[in-house]
């Protein structure tokens, strides 16, 4: 039991250590996130979310974003401004057939337009603020999961949440040199970043965009920039 504790005591010390100096990356490489689709704002914008402008801008493209290019999401949320349909109660007011029409060219439109509609009707009858802010209420909603119900709360309610994610699990693991699980990635985070939701919301932007460009299922690490920090480079591609 000592050694198990001991042992984690040195993963919690070295994920500090680890989180710090990525942050600190995270900060320097800007432009880097932008190209996986996150802006560097004030703590408190929407705009992290690719330069989205409300709160239901990005609560409508996290239910069409699933299993559909980002691309073509961004491309109809801003149609959707355009004819001033971005706002869920709007949509509340539409039948699924309407928004079906307004949302073609994601995949599976149909049982998006349905997830949206019963989505707009939720928020219009308890508010939008009291929905983001309880994980529970997220969760009951049709197409929200945990990492998306944490997304939201992180970018939307200004919460400050880590999301757990395939990203930070495979990332951490691979840095870190032991696996580590979604819930222990957000456990470490949240423990070292703690109430600062402009740090968890560049941390979160930033592990994503490391996952989406260089820590693929097979990763190219030879051309990440977090190369030298990695326990998976230096003991398995290096060696």
């Amino acid at each position: 039991m000592r050694r198990a504790h001991t042992d984690k005591m040195k993963t919690s010390l070295r994920a500090d250590k680890i989180i710090q100096k990525l942050i600190q990356e995270f900060e320097k490489n800007k432009d880097l996130l932008r190209q996986a689709g996150w802006i560097v704002s004030d703590a408190n914008s929407f705009e992290w979310w690719d330069g989205l402008k409300t709160a239901d801008e990005i609560l409508i493209s996290s239910i069409l974003v699933q299993m559909t290019k980002w691309e073509i999401v961004k491309k109809i949320i801003e149609r959707l401004r355009q004819i001033g349909l971005n706002k869920l109660d709007k949509l509340a007011n539409l039948s699924e057939e309407e928004i079906e029409e307004l949302i073609k060219g994601v995949n599976f439109y149909k049982t998006k337009a349905k997830r949206l509609k019963k989505l707009a009707i939720i928020v219009k009858e308890k508010g939008l603020e009291n929905i983001v802010k309880n994980e529970k209420s997220l969760k009951e909603i049709e197409g929200i999961g945990d990492e998306t119900a944490e997304s939201l709360q992180l970018f939307v309610a200004n919460l400050p949440v880590f999301p757990r994610s395939e990203y930070a699990s495979r990332i951490l693991s691979r840095i870190l040199g032991e696996k580590i699980s979604k819930k222990e990635a957000k456990i470490l985070a949240e423990s070292y970043l703690k109430d600062d939701v402009y740090k968890l919301k560049l941390f979160h932007a930033g592990i994503v965009t490391i996952g989406k460009i260089f820590c693929l299922s097979k990763p190219k690490c030879n051309s990440c920039i977090f190369k030298d920090l990695c326990a998976y480079y230096k003991h398995v591609v290096k060696s």
